[in-house]
């Protein structure tokens, strides 16, 4: 055996020996040695999870070759030990010692759990686990924590339902990576990684959260960490330790013990390609980017069939009927197969007799029966998923209690999953009214023609960071412009919007104090938006689970939140199916106490606004209706007549009618600046005499603490001025009460009955 310094030799005279000038001759590019790039923080696309990484390459002559069905381009990769990157040449990754690995693990094996994390000492999880848990201040774990994490390390499936914001992913996610770090060797190689853990996810954005924190997690102590969860600061002091400064930059890194890649819709297949070529321990997916990768990747298939984790995320969602029929697909990759069951490879040398290997064979289906399944969500219940626009079916056998749960989706999932527990553990530690207690709501009962006015109100009323849920996408495209007029910042986020703009949206959202993301239900579900203060539901969710995750948004990790309905008469019937599911009334929603003296100067702005867009909408399509009309004639060589053709003439009446329209809207948006301009008055403040009036605001503009939009209404939010009014309304009705009783009692006294 050599010794260190015989290893150290052979790897420089190695790379002495690589500097020569090669040539590697590759056919396509998903076999080049690409390397990522950072991205300077001004160019605004940071905070994407990797989705956007870009990715470089350097030495490459492109050669042309004549082939059957013409030019093919070949790649030639010059100077090998520079470009070529790791993954793709393990001989030139300089060997760590003994010693190096020992400092890089010593952090992690000294962690004093018992002393620093007591709480968490008792699950015994790996130190780089606790050291993270440390890091991030989890000081000790949360319900749906404490109770999943004990049974998931003795090997059980669990079933867990708890409130969003309660830490379900790292309920999940430590188990599985406690398991990975016990069974990854110290010194990892650059061999291919099958799939160890899968883990589904509805949306994309809930995908790359979710690998975004476990890849948190992955790094040792609070040292910065790359997308792969690699210690790249702390590996490149380890290998330059002793060496000239003239090291190769930046330095080469060993690969991680335990790695996590996402695979979502709307990034580069080939780039997905290439992670899934390396492999990862921990596969975070869609269903449907996923089977579309499976059908062209048999290995990946086999991989599956071999997986120790499978975990569904907002399973309600991935299982709910009509929806992601990829899902089931993948599902049946995780199935035990009997012996009737299994269809012989035509690839297969066992086909005509024994098995070559039968001790690989035992091995492979003792794999397939040790799967652990992870299933999560905020709802599980039948009725909670009941479209409640549809009659539901009458019942004929009613409960004997009252309080009784609604049946569980339990029988659902068994028949699409397959438990290797005979007996799961069920966790359900969600609310009984599906209502968290940090969480207060509010109505309000407004026309749907005045749906705007009202959210208008109450976005200048409680500023902060607002997530409004529409049920279509068409109502988001209407209401963009309008809030942009009104100078209100709006950001879209819809399916139809590319994923480079959704996340784009998503993370600008995050980083501006007061501003809205409008949204359809694709948000609904896992995000983890820091600080979102209010909840407004502007188009009513035609489901209770949806209603139960909208809310989840806000009010997360016991932070106060706000949830408000806008209620049109016409959607009344469909709120009270709705809160009749939760098991609530409408009554237990109080209405907001809304000012109609502003709302009236509001509805003047939106009015203008409105027409200001319409304007704006006419003209853009006439635009596009008359280059339309000039590419046809173009194409078709006819003379178009002089009402199209004269654009250039001014004296033509389409080009005045049009010149007319121009000048209204200029006029109409300068008369919409000038509404702006003005402060809005609350009842009671004057303008001119701030001491004046029944209503003081000297106080408020001295210390500072005022609504710049709104002066005279104070800078409390939503659920403190609803739980005041509810307190007034109490009061109101408890003098009435007593009025009568006295008005009663008089009445008793003044009898004096008949002689």
């Amino acid at each position: 055996m050599k010794d260190k310094s015989s290893r150290k030799r052979s790897s420089t005279a190695f790379a002495n020996f690589s500097r020569k000038k090669l040539k590697t001759r590759h056919d396509n590019a998903d076999t080049l040695p690409w390397r990522s790039v950072s991205r300077p923080t001004i160019s605004g696309l940071d905070g994407d999870d990797g989705i956007l990484e870009l990715e470089e390459i350097e030495g490459v002559e492109i050669v042309y070759e004549e082939g059957e069905q013409g030019k093919v381009a070949r790649f030639n990769v010059i100077d090998v030990d520079e470009d070529m990157s790791d993954e793709e040449n393990p001989a030139l990754v300089e060997p760590v010692t003994d010693e190096d690995e020992n400092d890089v693990n010593s952090q992690e094996e000294t962690f004093d759990s018992e002393k620093l994390l007591p709480k968490w000492h008792s699950y015994g999880l790996h130190p780089q686990l606790t050291r993270c848990l440390h890091r991030d201040h989890f000081i000790e774990p949360t319900p749906i924590q404490s109770a999943a994490i004990p049974v998931a390390l003795k090997q059980r499936d669990v079933v867990g339902v708890a409130q969003t914001g309660s830490g379900k992913t790292l309920a999940y996610g430590l188990p599985i990576l406690h398991k990975l770090f016990s069974m990854a060797p110290r010194k990892p190689s650059f061999r291919h990684r099958p799939v160890q853990a899968l883990i589904l996810a509805p949306t994309r954005e809930l995908a790359l959260q979710v690998s975004t924190h476990l890849n948190a997690y992955l790094d040792i102590g609070n040292i910065p960490f790359n997308n792969n969860g690699t210690n790249t600061d702390r590996i490149s002091a380890i290998r330059t330790k002793g060496k000239q400064k003239q090291q190769v930059d930046p330095p080469k890194k060993p690969p991680p013990r335990v790695s996590v890649a996402a695979i979502v819709g709307g990034m580069s297949a080939q780039k997905q390609k290439r992670i899934l070529d390396r492999g990862a321990d921990v596969l975070v997916a869609t269903p449907g980017r996923l089977w579309d990768i499976i059908e062209e990747d048999e290995n990946l298939s086999k991989e599956l069939r071999r997986l120790k984790f499978l975990v569904l995320d907002e399973a309600d969602r991935m299982i709910e009927a009509g929806h992601f029929a990829e899902l089931d697909n993948i599902l049946r990759l995780t199935l035990r197969e009997s012996e009737l069951d299994q269809i012989p490879d035509d690839d297969d040398p066992s086909i005509f007799g024994q098995r070559d290997s039968p001790v690989e064979d035992d091995k492979e289906k003792v794999a397939r029966d040790q799967m652990q399944t992870f299933v999560f969500s905020a709802t599980l219940s039948k009725d909670l998923q009941r479209n409640v626009k549809k009659r539901a079916k009458p019942q004929h056998h009613k409960r004997s209690k009252k309080n009784e749960k609604s049946t569980s989706t339990l029988d659902d999932l068994l028949l699409r999953l397959d438990f290797r527990d005979p007996e799961p553990e069920i966790i359900d530690l969600s609310p009984e009214d599906g209502v968290v207690s940090t969480l207060a709501e509010g109505r309000i009962q407004c026309l749907t023609a005045d749906k705007d006015v009202y959210l208008y109100y109450f976005l200048l009323r409680y500023p902060g960071r607002s997530l409004v849920f529409l049920s279509s996408i068409d109502g988001i495209r209407r209401l963009s412009p309008l809030a942009e007029l009104l100078n209100i910042k709006a950001y879209p986020l819809h399916s139809q919007l590319e994923q480079r703009q959704r996340l784009k949206n998503l993370d600008r959202f995050k980083s501006t104090p007061n501003s809205v993301l409008l949204a359809t239900d694709i948000a609904a579900r896992g995000l983890d938006i820091p600080s979102v203060d209010h909840v407004i539901h502007y188009q009513i969710p035609r489901s209770a689970d949806v209603y139960v995750h909208r809310n989840g948004r806000t009010a997360r990790a016991m932070r106060k939140g706000f949830s408000m309905l806008m209620c049109a008469p016409d959607e009344r019937r469909v709120v009270r199916a709705l809160l009749g599911n939760l098991g609530r009334q409408e009554s237990d929603i109080p209405e907001m106490s809304i000012d109609l003296g502003m709302l009236d100067k509001l509805k003047s702005r939106v009015q203008l606004a409105r027409q200001i867009e319409m304007a704006h909408h006419k003209s853009k399509k006439a635009n596009h209706e008359r280059k339309w009309l000039k590419e046809t004639a173009d194409a078709l060589e006819i003379e178009l007549d002089s009402d199209f053709a004269g654009d250039s003439d001014d004296d033509t009446p389409a080009k005045r009618l049009r010149k007319a329209d121009q000048a209204k809207a200029a006029a109409m948006k300068a008369q919409l600046r000038q509404m702006l301009s003005q402060p809005l008055l609350a009842r009671g403040t004057s303008a001119k005499f701030l001491t004046s009036g029944s209503n003081h605001i000297v106080d408020e503009l001295i210390s500072g603490e005022y609504n710049e939009k709104m002066l005279g209404v104070g800078i409390n939010d939503a659920g403190s001025d609803l739980a005041q009014a509810k307190r007034k309304k109490a009061k109101k009705q408890l003098a009435v009460k007593m009025s009568k009783k006295m008005v009663k009692d008089e009445t008793e006294e003044e009898w004096t009955g008949i002689a």
